[in-house]
């Protein structure tokens, strides 16, 4: 007698999760529909397996051609699982391989299920005797053939496909495939007369059930890929986003460093009270552009998460000075009253990124400056020894803010009261990039304010201190520096050193030029990648400006050119170029390049590269110029006033050849066409003029 209590209590449990499934859950999947199918063959595999053990222990009651039809029916139900099973599993990984495996299967099937139908009549798979006795015939082995084939594929297919599968579904079509194989040995080895082959396809069905095909868990995968491809679109959004920021950044930088430039050279040159005043006006219109871009790009670094501190050991005393320079003046202009407290006892040399110290205080006082209409603004800076931070308060007799604008305060792109504030500059970023910077340097930023009687900020940033020497008396300090004459003078002066400067743009030329003219270095100037690489083969250099975005040749298209034919491996190249988001610097010097400077051209950061990068015995000491100051003083006819000698040649080696034939009472000027010589005569009085064939005959 078969066991057959497994299986009963298989088909009632079977049957109420397909209930289940249909009433909770009726707009399946793909994958889930045909789950259900396979899932609803095992139930009629199970019912059948039941009713056909029953018939077979008391097959004598039934006559023999009942007995055969309903065991050809349980064979051929086994098999429709079976085949329901592939297709499941093709529905999974959905490949060529997979489609080749369905027809194959297919082919098995229609095989099978015409062998079966075959027997009804010839009884050569299996047969039962007038008694009800089950026999088996000459091919009853053939009946394993599809069970076989579905096992062996299915394996073969899974391994194929492993990386289209998550883990969980591998896992669980492993088990699946163990149960299976589990039931079958089981039973026609060990445990004949127990029905255990589909109890354990019921097992295994549960299994891919609770793992893969549980509606729930389908939900949470679709709601996850949704939100993964929102994810990448927001991705190519931002990436937009950044090109566009980095060609506005290029194209607005470009003029800006004309206008920059050529201002600085209005404010060294001229002696009209009023035309400096104009001069400055532009100069603090231009820093204000130039802040709204940076405002723009930080805040899409912080954004994109790409924003990085660079901590340096960095004098304070260097920040507070610029901090002093860059804001007493606006103060004074709007007539406030401008107080700067400083505790003595703040050590010297402390450690974090000096860039982003010096701009969350400007953000401060700026903003202090911008909202405050009289009165004054006051700032006080200290020490907290024992935190290891840095405190800086700016407190104004301002606007104040109202209390239900305080949430609104650090917003992106929030400006508060716009009706009295609708004349103040700005894109209302910075307080939000100040809090945002002061969060990523482990401080923080906090306000109190009194509307209409003022605010003050406080900022408490993480600034651990290398030297505890006390800064000492800083206000000391201030009315020295104070006292000195606002006159031009650069801290670099190398008559000897040899800069090449390669710029598309001859008014960027120009700029570059004019602004290192008081360092009396011997510049030569180039419009190409084309024209470096020629002025390199011919010449020697001491370092070298390279403009990135050229026509024909680009800067590092130049580079590598340079790089491969080995035309100045110790000299400094450094890139000049508009593009200042995140990575900028890093790139460049990936590229070869040794160093990045950006546009606009300020020259506190030219001169400082400069110095940084030319061969100290190149370079006048301090000493040195200051002795040469005071023989301008004592003795007429100063360097500047030195006569111009102009040098056309089309040949980097002559114009270098030529270096060495002009005197020392004359300023030569080398240029490569005669359209560089007028335009450089218009705007200056050249003594003579010396043209290639005439240094040729001297030679």
């Amino acid at each position: 007698m078969y066991n057959i209590y497994f299986e009963t209590a298989a088909v009632g449990f079977i049957g109420i999760l397909l209930l289940y499934l249909h009433i909770e859950y009726p707009n399946a999947s793909e994958s889930n529909l045909r789950y259900r199918r396979w899932v609803a063959w095992i139930l009629a595999s199970l019912v059948i397996d039941v009713v056909a053990s029953v018939m077979t222990d008391y097959g004598y009651k039934f006559p023999a051609m009942a007995n055969i039809l309903v065991n050809t029916g349980y064979f051929l139900i086994t098999a429709g699982c079976f085949w329901s099973l592939s297709s499941y599993l093709h529905s999974l990984v959905r490949g060529k391989l997979s489609d080749w495996y369905m027809k194959i299967i297919n082919g098995l099937f229609v095989g099978y299920a015409v062998m079966m139908f075959a027997n009804i009549f010839t009884g050569w798979v299996f047969t039962f005797t007038e008694e009800g006795i089950y026999t088996h015939g000459p091919f009853y082995p053939v009946i394993f053939v599809l069970q076989f084939a579905v096992n062996t594929f299915s394996i073969c297919l899974l391994i194929s496909y492993r990386k289209r599968l998550e883990k969980r579904q591998l896992a669980a079509i492993g088990i699946f495939m163990l149960l299976i194989i589990s039931g079958f040995l089981l039973q026609v080895i060990f445990f004949q007369k127990t029905l255990l082959t589909f109890y354990m396809f019921s097992i295994a069905a549960m299994t891919v059930l609770f793992v893969i095909e549980t509606p729930d868990y389908i939900k949470l995968a679709d709601a996850l890929k949704e939100v993964e491809e929102q994810r990448q679109r927001a991705d190519v959004a931002n990436q937009a986003k950044s090109n566009f920021l980095a060609n506005m950044s290029h194209e607005i930088r470009t003029p800006m460093n004309a206008i920059i430039g050529l201002d600085e050279m209005i404010l060294r040159e001229s002696d009209s009270p009023k035309v400096k005043k104009y001069a400055r006006d532009i100069r603090s219109a231009g820093h204000t552009l130039l802040s709204i871009i940076n405002d723009i790009l930080d805040l899409s670094k912080i954004e994109s998460g790409k924003m990085k501190l660079v901590p340096v050991e960095y004098d304070f005393a260097s920040v507070l000075n610029d901090l002093v320079n860059m804001t007493m003046k606006k103060a004074q202009e709007k007539g406030l009253e401008y107080e700067l407290t400083v505790d003595p006892n703040i050590p010297s040399v402390l450690y974090g990124d000096e860039i982003r110290v010096r701009q969350i205080f400007l953000n401060l006082t700026n903003n202090a400056i911008k909202y405050t209409e009289q009165g004054s603004v006051h700032l006080t800076v200290s020490y907290v020894h024992e935190e290891d931070k840095l405190r800086f308060s700016v407190k104004d007799t301002g606007i104040g803010i109202k209390p239900e604008d305080m949430e609104k305060l650090f917003s992106s792109f929030q400006r508060l009261d716009e009706t009295k504030n609708r004349k103040v500059e700005g894109t209302g970023l910075g307080l939000n990039i100040t809090r945002q910077l002061a969060e990523i340097m482990n401080g923080s930023i906090s306000v109190e304010s009194t509307y209409g009687e003022g605010s003050t900020f406080t900022a408490d940033l993480l600034q651990p201190a290398v030297d505890d020497t006390p800064i000492g008396d800083y206000a000391k300090h201030l009315e020295l520096a104070q006292e000195c004459n606002e006159e031009f003078r650069p801290n670099l002066v190398a008559p000897k050193a040899r800069i090449l400067v390669v710029d598309d743009n001859e008014m960027n030329l120009e700029v570059l030029t004019e602004l290192l003219k008081d360092t009396r270095m011997q510049i030569t100037t180039a419009e190409s990648g084309e024209e470096c690489l020629s002025c390199l083969e011919h010449g020697s250099f001491d370092l070298v400006f390279l403009d990135q975005m050229m026509p024909k040749m680009s800067g590092t298209q130049t580079m590598k050119f340079i790089r491969e034919r080995h035309l100045c491996d110790k000299t400094p190249v450094i890139v000049l170029t508009a593009d200042a988001i995140v990575g900028a610097r890093e790139s460049y010097i990936n590229e070869g390049f040794t160093d990045y400077l950006s546009k606009p051209v300020m020259y506190e950061d030219l001169e400082n590269l400069l110095i940084k990068y030319l061969d100290p015995d190149l370079q006048l000491s301090q000493e040195e110029i200051a002795a040469e100051e005071a023989k301008k003083v004592m003795i007429p006819g100063p360097e500047e006033n030195k006569p111009f000698v102009l040098v056309i040649s089309d040949s980097p080696e002559a114009l270098n050849k030529a270096k060495g034939l002009i005197s020392d009472r004359y300023h030569g000027i080398y240029v490569r066409n005669e359209a560089q010589a007028e335009k450089f005569a218009e705007k200056h009085e050249v003594a003579f003029v010396i043209r290639e064939a005439a240094f040729r005959k001297k030679e």
